[in-house]
């Protein structure tokens, strides 16, 4: 079946798109729940026999990964004229539209906080793929922490 877009105008569209991403990309830092170590002091201890249990320490080590995403704040003023399809535009108070690697990082195990511009965000949604002729970005809806 002929395509009503030749691949010469497929190539020039999809670089014109990853330069509008490259144009407007900022960075964003994805906190994940921090690693758990597990150190003990002392193994020769036998508990009930007039000495303390077993001591275990805990150390927990920070996971972060910074990503380049394109931003959008959402404008909220007012919604009270609003139509009940256009409240479900609003969800969220940010949107970020990054590639996969991005992606995959918040999908994978625990995602706590989103940084971006000093202000902390909780993945609000699921991501939604935006296709354009095989360049693939993903967009997640963030809420503000308060």
């Amino acid at each position: 079946m002929a395509s009503l877009v030749t691949q010469s105008e497929i190539d020039v569209f999809t670089g014109d798109f990853q330069n509008l991403f490259d144009t407007f990309k900022r960075p964003i830092i994805v906190w994940k729940e921090p690693k758990k170590t597990f150190t003990t002091i002392e193994n020769n201890v036998y508990v009930g026999y007039g000495a303390e249990s077993v001591k275990t320490n805990v150390s927990y080590t920070p996971q972060s990964g910074e990503f380049q995403a394109m931003i959008r704040y959402t404008d909220k003023q007012s919604s009270e004229n609003l139509e009940p399809l256009q409240l479900r535009e609003l969800a969220g108070d940010c949107r970020i539209k990054l590639e996969k690697p991005g992606r995959d990082y918040i999908k994978q195990g625990k995602t706590e906080k989103i940084v971006i511009d000093g202000k902390s965000f909780n993945v609000q949604t699921d991501e939604a793929v935006k296709y354009f002729f095989g360049v693939r970005l993903y967009v997640f809806h963030l809420k503000a922490t308060r």
